[in-house]
């Protein structure tokens, strides 16, 4: 995933997150911290996939 990931589309990601993966509550995808890397470590351990495997997903989204 780029570094220069864009948090105005974030809405549209985390609507395909939702989608993807329905067991997400808005909670989970409520942009709270302070490091992409910090919440990116938190939901990739929500959804049991490694944090690689979650940039790669949100990449393709």
């Amino acid at each position: 995933m780029s570094k220069d990931f864009d948090i105005n589309k974030w809405n549209s990601i985390q609507m395909d997150l939702k989608r993807k993966y329905p067991q997400l509550t808005n909670a989970d995808l409520m942009w709270r911290h302070e490091t992409k890397e910090d919440f990116f470590k938190i939901l990739a351990v929500k959804l049991k996939l490694t944090r690689k495997e979650l940039e790669k997903m949100i990449a393709s989204l």
